[in-house]
Parts: C-alpha cells; structure tokens; sequence
C-alpha cells in the first residue's frame, strides 16, 4: 500500500468509488449469472429427468446463480479493494505523480508547465453517486489515458482542479484559497498580461454564453443535418426488420401481419419520426445545457446533458484559433470557433469508443460574433510568453 501524500490527504478518493466499481461489475455478473445457472439447470433436468419440473429447475438455477457470483464477485471485491488502497497521486514541486493498478501497476509523471488544461468530467453512474473525475492532459497521448484522478467528490474535485490550475500558472498554492467560479466577472480593458510565465488577460466585455449565445438558427441547422442521418438508420432498419430471418421465409413484418406496402411505409414514417425527434431533443437539450466563460486566467467550459463535463483551458497554453462554417452553417450564416492547444491534437477516445475532439468549439456564432472572440484571443495568444521545452512558442 502506497502511503499517502499531502494532496492526497487534503483532497481524498471517496469511500463511494469502492461500490462504483462494484457496480458495473455486479450488473454485469448478474446477467451472466442468470444465463449460466438456467444453462446448467436445463442441462441437470436433461440428465435426471425425463418430465420438466418448474421447481427444480428454479432451485438449482438459483444455486448455480449464487455460486457463481460468490466465485466472481468476491475475488473480484478484493481487487478493488487493493486497487484503491494501492492508488496514490501526489503534487511535487515540479511534477504531478499518479500511480494506479494492482497486478500491471502503471506510474506517469506530468510535468506542470506541459500540463494543457484541466478538465472535470461524470459519467451516469458519477452523476447517480456523486463521484467526479479529475483529468490532465499535456501534448501526449499517454497523459490523456493515464493522467486522470477518478472517484472523488465535488469538494475534492473543485481543490484538485483549483490546484493544478494554480500550478500551470506559476502560483503557489494556498489549501485556503477558494476554488475559481464560472461566475467571476471579467476585468475591463483588453489586452493580455504576462506575469510570472502565465497569463491573466482582460476583455473590454463579458465574453460568455450569455453575451455570445447559439443562435436559434443553429437548432434548425443541426435539424437538417440530421434529417439525411435519421432517413439511414430508417432504411437499415426497414431492411432488417424486412427481410426474412436466416432460417425463415417470412420476414417480422409479415409475422406481425404489417406485409403490405402501405403498412411498411407507415412504419418507416414512425420510425423517421422517433428517430428524428430524439435527435432533435438531443440537440435542444445541449444547446441548453451548453456554457462558456472567458476567465481572467483560463476558459472555462461545460458541455453534457447526462454525463457533465467542464473544462480549464489556461491562456498560456493556447496554440490555434479557428473560424469554420460548415454548407449548412453557410446557408444560416453562422460559424463556430474551434480553439486548439498542444492536447486537442491527440487521438482521444470518449467512454462510447469514438473519437472526441479535444479542444473548445463555441458554435452558432453569427459571422461578426466569431470575429470578435477570435480578435479577442489573438490579442491573448500574441501576449503568450515562451515555455521554452514544452514544444509551445
């Protein structure tokens, strides 16, 4: 057992990731439980008995059930229980170290000035428990997978992120300082001030989500974009739900008597439609939920509906500012812009196995709005002072 550093003493994992881990392997182990002891039930009547006995078979399918999990979940209890004891994070003087793991124990060392942003994340079962994630990431791929402090709770969360945020910045940390708030109003005048290797920019005006919305125009433009998407996944499943079974000659539709023409172009409709209108939904409800705020130190970032994700991207870490319009946006007259550092160029895979872009995109901007956050950023990024080894100018 790793012993614990200060950080992790002032700013600890919850006794709450124990059952998180749990969880999902309990879910999982049931469903599999359930099969397997109805598997070796049947196969036991098949053996013993010529007549098919209800009772039996529920009786001895419980008992291979109960087995099973006893042989699974308990040694499965005691690997997590070593994991979180044998977890350690620890902030240096010039490095952040985190260990984790039980039988392939892996160790990675970031150092502050390569640290890029510093994000907070839930997924649903976090959201369900109260659980957040802590992740940092610098220019490479292995900080993106490893460098993360999972299962702890809002206060712990806000303390690691105000740490570490300090840090990239040069600043000593002060346990009695309070976390930063997206709530801060920002200071004046425009320009970018360098002191102590970071950044501390101002703005002539409240640069936000509340200042710089999506424009309703942006919902309608998303809609069309799905429409093409919503007609793809209605033919595929027409086709499937169409075309007979592998050992039939009818097909489900005709099973269910709904043969005709008519009656499969109704279905397809109401397909289109539940298809459609969850996209739609989707679309309103991120729209809604989406927020962003110019820092006097970083941007900050929350984006999700069910699973929440913020994001602290410090100034000084800044690379690339770009305006895009996509054939829709064009025909709305709208543009998003994409804001980019040294970590928004890594592969980063999100929890549903698909590639996510690692930076800030403002969306729904309208042509002139655009300009003005990105002159704004420009005239913050000009101001960047060099941290000569970290690969950024």
């Amino acid at each position: 057992m790793n012993p614990q550093s200060a950080l992790q003493q002032q700013f600890p994992l919850s006794p709450k990731k124990f059952w998180k881990k749990m969880f999902s392997q309990i879910v999982g182990m049931t469903v599999l439980g359930i099969i397997f002891g109805a598997l070796i039930s049947g196969v036991y009547l098949a053996a013993t008995s010529n007549n098919f006995d209800l009772g039996i078979f529920v009786g001895v399918a419980i008992v291979i059930f109960l087995l099973w999990l006893c042989v699974t979940l308990i040694p499965y209890s005691l690997y997590v229980n070593a994991y979180i004891r044998r977890y350690y994070y620890a902030g240096e003087e010039n490095f952040v170290t985190i260990k984790k793991g039980v039988f392939a124990p892996a160790e990675i060392h970031v150092q502050y000035q390569k640290i890029q942003d510093v994000y907070v994340d839930q997924d649903i079962i976090d959201r369900i428990m109260g659980l957040y994630d802590v992740h940092i990431a610098s220019a490479t791929v292995g900080s993106a997978i490893e460098a993360h402090i999972d299962g702890v709770e809002k206060a712990a969360a806000e303390g690691l992120k105000e740490f570490f945020l300090n840090k990239i910045q040069g600043k000593s940390w002060n346990s009695s300082s309070q976390p930063a708030s997206a709530n801060q109003s920002v200071a004046v005048n425009q320009s970018g001030s360098v002191s102590s290797g970071h950044i501390t920019a101002s703005f002539s005006e409240d640069i936000s989500s509340a200042t710089y919305p999506i424009g309703s125009r942006w919902i309608v433009a998303q809609a069309l974009k799905y429409i093409f998407t919503s007609f793809i996944y209605t033919v595929v499943i027409l086709i499937w739900i169409g075309a007979p079974g592998k050992n039939s000659d009818v097909s489900l539709l005709s099973a269910i008597g709904y043969g005709s023409a008519g009656q499969v172009f109704l279905i397809g409709v109401i397909i289109f439609a539940f298809i459609y209108g969850a996209h739609y939904i989707y679309i309103f409800l991120w729209k809604r939920n989406y927020d962003f705020k110019f820092m006097p130190e970083y941007i900050f970032l929350r984006t999700g509906i069910i699973a929440k994700s913020e994001k602290h991207v410090p100034y000084n870490t800044l690379q690339d500012v770009t305006v895009s319009q996509g054939v829709i946006e064009r025909m709305f007259g709208l543009s998003s812009v994409r804001i980019e550092n040294a970590a928004s160029g890594q592969m980063v895979v999100g929890r549903n196995g698909r590639p996510i872009f690692n930076g800030i995109m403002i969306p729904g901007q309208t042509s002139a709005n655009a300009q003005k956050i990105t002159e704004a950023l420009k005239n913050v990024i000009l101001s960047k002072p060099s941290r000569s080894g970290s690969g950024l100018n």
